[in-house]
């Protein structure tokens, strides 16, 4: 399965940054199948000539194998519709929004975008399609999410904008009730989000990543002082039969606390520090959470001191390096995870380096153990039920200087490590100072 350009073997010797088009290359059941990308997909929903090899592979070539493997054939003449039927209510407008541009443009943000038009849908799919001309029933719908603390609910208003604004571009709607004297959104409006972590609240983090080593559980059968003392006893000598008897435990058990693998059977030990490594990594990084969990062992460069985040696991589709610098806590968690090989993942799961893709439920819990609310769970392997006390916690993991220098300043990456060592210096001392302070007023 491939997307190529068969020019090549035509003499051509730009190829592939000619300006010909990309060929849809599939072999299925012994037989091959081969078209032009754009004959594919303008007759199935594409505006524009697919000029983009990344556009083919993610968006127009999974819908060709789908129809082959389906019995379809792709070559099969599709009559584009060239008009579209005018909606009679908002949900029928909503609905080709969402089919005729949501599921065929190349999205990144195409879930948050569902999203959106379902709320969107859920109060004002019964309105008749033109009320969109008006602001009565838009500004009635902004009016009631001005205020709301969820930033998907504040873009809802420019997404209803951005819909009136495509229906029109296709005859759907005459005009829109967006326009410099009708229904405004300011941007000063919107809630603003600090995407920075101070030092208290990393310090809050990271203390609270101990807890989750020793939860509370009804089930649990051991403290620490009872681990402490089980492996104090076998250090001395003590044999693991008696240690298990005494303190009533099965002895598989027993040797995997004295080895330091767990402490109880339900919880594992390496749940707080798989999080203080990732808190760490976000803070001293600025990656964004999916491209953190994607770095693997072999994109570290020991040599340059420095990693990379592939083009394919970044939000731009932009290769890049982060820098880090030596002896720092960064570097020291790198080289503990080195060890599980070139295919691991730095970020992964502790003992195997197998890759995560969620850490929603452990982050919620962190975030109530940094803030001193018990969690509490419905059953067992269910996510907290104090969903009203995470709304009220108002902290978004995430450190945008490393970021914010790239994108502005174009830096090299041994400047950003030296700004990063300069910056963290002045961090520290600001918290030496502030410990000064408060032992000489108290």
């Amino acid at each position: 399965m491939a997307v190529r350009k068969p020019c090549r073997s035509r003499g051509c010797k730009t190829s592939p940054r000619c300006e010909h088009p990309w060929w849809l290359d599939v072999m299925h059941d012994h037989r091959r199948y081969r078209m032009p990308v754009d004959d594919f997909a303008l007759a199935r929903g594409a505006t524009a000539p697919v000029t983009s090899k990344q556009e083919a592979e993610k968006v127009w070539e999974p819908k060709f194998i789908a129809e082959i493997v389906s019995g379809k054939n792709p070559r099969a003449t599709i009559e584009r519709e060239t008009k579209f039927e005018r909606p009679t209510t908002v949900a029928d407008l909503l609905k080709l929004y969402r089919t005729r541009y949501v599921e065929v443009e190349p999205l990144k943000s195409r879930a948050g975008m569902v999203r959106q038009l379902n709320v969107l849908n859920a109060h004002l799919g019964t309105l008749p399609a033109t009320a969109l001309e008006r602001p009565d029933a838009i500004e009635d719908f902004k009016a009631r999410y001005a205020k709301t603390r969820d930033r998907d609910d504040q873009s809802l208003p420019g997404r209803l904008r951005h819909v009136c604004n495509w229906a029109i571009g296709r005859d759907l709607l005459t005009k829109t009730a967006f326009h410099p004297r009708g229904v405004r959104i300011p941007a000063k409006a919107e809630r603003r989000r600090e995407r920075r972590v101070s030092e208290a609240e990393e310090q809050r983090l990271l203390e609270a990543c101990k807890l989750l080593n020793e939860p509370t559980r009804s089930m649990a059968k051991l403290t620490w002082d009872d681990v402490h003392e089980i492996r104090a006893r076998a250090n001395a000598g003590v044999e693991q039969r008696d240690i298990a008897a005494a303190f009533k435990i099965s002895r598989p058990l027993c040797s995997a606390i004295v080895r330091g693998h767990i402490w109880n059977p339900e919880v594992k030990l390496t749940t707080g520090d798989e999080m203080r490594d990732r808190i760490i990594g976000a803070l001293d990084t600025g990656c964004r959470r999916g491209e953190m969990l994607k770095i693997q062992n072999k994109q570290v460069d020991w040599r340059h001191r420095w990693f990379r985040i592939l083009k394919e696991h970044s939000k731009t589709e932009v290769a890049r390096v982060i820098p880090f610098e030596a002896g720092s806590r960064l570097e020291k968690l790198l080289r503990r995870r080195a060890f599980l090989g070139p295919d691991a993942y730095v970020f992964g799961e502790a003992t195997t380096g197998e890759y995560v893709a969620s850490l929603k439920s452990a982050w919620e819990t962190l975030l109530l153990l940094a803030n001193g609310i018990k969690p509490t769970r419905a059953g067992s392997g269910k996510r907290v039920s104090n969903r009203k006390a995470l709304a009220q916690i108002d902290l978004l993991a995430g450190h945008s200087s490393i970021t914010t220098t790239q994108r502005y300043m174009n830096a090299r990456a041994s400047s950003l490590a030296e700004s990063m060592r300069q910056a963290r210096e002045r961090r520290v001392n600001r918290v030496e100072h502030s410990d000064e302070a408060t032992a000489q007023i108290g």
